[in-house]
């Protein structure tokens, strides 16, 4: 059953519902009303008929109290008499029994010879008991059309329900039909550009503002790989044509002297390593800026320690010192060692000894006392690929200090570059929700 149909239906039922309630509490309601308008005319009628059943005066007993009533005295032996004496019978039931025996007055209905009675059975004496009715044949043809007067108001309700509530459903789930069709349409022709037509601010408009942010994220994302893809390839050609051209110069059988065979093997396998770590840094970039994925509580001092031990050792030539408050951070310990261990390896590459690294308030400051990036290259340095002029001639992809910053967003942090004071450059990373420094890693 479709969306539109269920709610059509949900809605024909709940007001069928109601308006079946309201004609039973109608219904009811005027039962009630007849019935206490007959009672009470009984019960009139049965105080003057118990004074006057003593009345020495001759006449028709009966008439006196109307010719519609019908009066019989019940005796707690079972034995009744009509009042006047030749008068009709009427039919003794459980409630008159009942009250000759010494109960209360109670009231019941009763046919006799097809006539429908309202019958009150009253105290008259000891072991007596006096019965009165008169008919209610009116009453019920009264409660009859106003029965089937209900059911066709009831009828009539449903179908106006049921209509009303296709229109209802028919406009209520408009917004959620485009939304189908533009999801669909997307789906299709895989136009990641597509934006659903938002108004209101209702749940469908909820949705179909979530759908656009969705579809953003997506494209971003998408020409964020295209891009990753076209800078891979561009960058990858130069070395891939100079690592081919050396292992065809070895395998041509070209006589080459021993010392400088070895230099073309070695280059070859440099590049291959260059590669090897090239490869693992696109890896590292089609994550994208997505939410870290294993955080815990780690110190991120003994973190840098650790990155920095690692870096003297594969740099013996470099100068490193470390000013290091005990500091907690949120994050995933190996996205956070290596774009620690990113940021010592730009300082050690593109700066000069001493490399500067201090920890404190959520942040790693790496220093470098080098010539420091240019004003109007410092935008551009976080960029895929990217290398400043004089840094060509050097090894690296120029993807270091972009993973570094994907890294950061990934954490809800940042990463910024300035220049320290003296000379040099001076890269700030910093967690989000810096913790205390007590918290064991």
């Amino acid at each position: 059953m479709s969306l539109r149909a269920r709610i059509a239906l949900t809605a024909a039922v709940a007001v069928a519902l109601a308006v079946m309630g309201v004609s039973l509490a109608a219904y009811l309601t005027t039962r009630s009303t007849l019935y206490g308008q007959v009672d009470r005319d009984l019960s009139r009628r049965a105080v003057g008929a118990v004074n006057d059943l003593h009345d020495p005066r001759p006449g028709d007993r009966r008439g006196r109290f109307g010719p519609d009533a019908y009066l019989q005295l019940v005796f707690a032996s079972g034995a009744t008499r009509p009042v006047p004496s030749d008068g009709p019978a009427l039919p003794v039931d459980a409630a008159a029994r009942s009250v000759a025996g010494g109960a209360g007055a109670r009231y019941s209905d009763v046919d006799a010879s097809g006539t429908p009675l309202r019958v009150l059975a009253t105290p008259a004496g000891a072991g007596v008991a006096l019965q009165i009715a008169r008919p209610i044949d009116e009453v019920r043809a009264s409660l009859d059309r106003l029965r089937g007067r209900l059911l066709l108001v009831s009828l009539a309700g449903v179908a106006a329900s049921a209509l009303l509530g296709l229109l209802v459903a028919s406009r209520g789930v408009r917004p959620v039909t485009r939304l189908t069709e533009d999801v669909e349409h997307v789906a299709r022709t895989r136009d990641l550009t597509h934006r659903v037509a938002v108004t209101g601010d209702d749940e469908p408009a909820r949705l179909g503002r979530t759908f656009n942010a969705m579809l953003e994220s997506l494209d971003r994302a998408r020409t964020a790989q295209e891009q990753l893809v076209a800078d891979a390839s561009h960058e990858l050609r130069t070395p891939l044509a100079a690592l081919r051209t050396n292992a065809e110069l070895l395998a041509s059988g070209v006589e080459i002297p021993e010392a400088e065979r070895r230099t073309i093997a070695g280059d070859v396998a440099r590049q291959i390593d260059g590669f090897g770590r090239l490869v693992g840094d696109l890896v590292e970039l089609t994550r994208g800026e997505r939410p870290a994925p294993h955080p815990e509580a780690l110190r991120l001092d003994e973190l840098v320690h650790d990155a920095v031990a690692r870096a003297r050792s594969h740099h013996p030539g470099s100068a490193f010192s470390v000013d290091a408050a005990p500091t907690t951070v949120t994050a995933d310990a190996a996205l956070a060692e290596r774009a620690v261990a990113n940021l010592l390896e730009n300082a050690v590459r593109h700066g000069r000894p001493p490399v500067e690294v201090a920890v404190g308030d959520g942040a790693v400051t790496v220093r470098d006392h080098g010539d420091g990036v240019p004003p109007a290259d410092r935008e551009r340095v976080f960029a895929r690929f990217w290398r400043a002029d004089d840094a060509r001639a050097r090894e690296g992809s120029g993807l270091g200090l972009a993973i570094v910053q994907q890294i950061a967003r990934a954490h809800g942090g940042s990463v910024a570059l300035d220049e320290a004071p003296g000379g040099g450059a001076r890269f700030t990373l910093r967690f989000a929700e810096p913790r205390t420094g007590d918290e064991k890693r």
